[in-house]
């Protein structure tokens, strides 16, 4: 990497002249590229400046800038070589403001890439530095970087996309709360379906009653006194009707009845 104080240091040389042709000068930089798009060289013979488009240069080397010919330069009369040379933007003083719009000081000092130009890394007049993946924009009035302080908007949409979120986790919180309902729910009718297929509770001596009875036959109707279990005669005892018969309180009428 170069600066755009070390490359000022160096002289132009014109390979096909075999000569200086004059000395770094002044940097330019394209505000759309961000990169170095000329150089401004003193005349070895007239000191007077002269623009030099960055990519007619062949390279930047330790000591020498080289270039092929003295004809790499703009003429001197065009009008695009004297904007640049009087007004062209050189970076180095203007004002650099973070994306909160905070002023963070003065470009001092810049890096930029000899073989693409590319402007890599701005250093203010305190000492910070700012590669290019922060840099915002760069304009002649100002430079804006990214030095990671949230802005209003970003601070609003952080909120709402929290809010949204912990609403998501309540929703998911509910569903998961509905879904153990639902669990309990069914564990408590598997349960009960469980009680049901193993009868009632019976004593010792009940059990032993029920076994006599299933698969007797009944000689005679039976209807419990409030009529909710009724049998009639000649049925043939199953473990469904004794179980029933237990539930509405009428195994004695069941037992008095069957043929055992």
């Amino acid at each position: 990497m170069e600066t755009n104080e070390s490359i000022l240091v160096r002289n132009v040389v014109g390979l096909d002249d075999r000569r200086v042709i004059g000395k770094m000068r002044e940097l330019r930089v394209n505000c759309d590229t961000l990169a170095v798009s000329h150089y401004i060289v003193a005349s070895a013979t007239t000191n007077a400046p002269l623009a030099l488009p960055f990519d007619r240069a062949l390279a930047i080397g330790d000591t020498f800038v080289t270039v092929q010919s003295r004809e790499n330069f703009l003429a001197a009369s065009d009008p695009e070589a004297q904007a640049l040379i009087a007004d062209g933007f050189k970076l180095v003083g203007v004002e650099a403001y973070s994306r909160t719009g905070n002023k963070l000081g003065t470009v001092s000092t810049y890096d930029f890439d000899p073989v693409y130009g590319t402007v890599t890394s701005v250093t203010l007049d305190d000492g910070t530095v700012f590669a290019a993946d922060t840099f915002v924009f760069f304009a002649p009035e100002f430079v804006f970087v990214d030095n990671g302080a949230k802005t209003a908007a970003e601070l609003r949409a952080g909120v709402a996309e929290a809010e949204v979120e912990e609403a998501v986790i309540e929703e998911v919180a509910d569903e998961e709360v509905a879904e153990d309902a639902v669990e309990e729910v069914a564990e408590a009718e598997e349960a009960a379906e469980e009680i049901a297929e193993a009868g009632p509770e019976l004593s010792a001596e009940d059990a032993q009653l029920v076994e006599l009875l299933v698969g007797a036959t009944l000689v005679d109707d039976v209807a419990s006194e409030d009529g909710s279990f009724a049998v009639a005669k000649d049925t043939v005892l199953t473990r469904e009707i004794v179980d029933d018969a237990i539930a509405h309180d009428a195994l004695l009428l069941l037992t008095l009845a069957a043929d055992l």
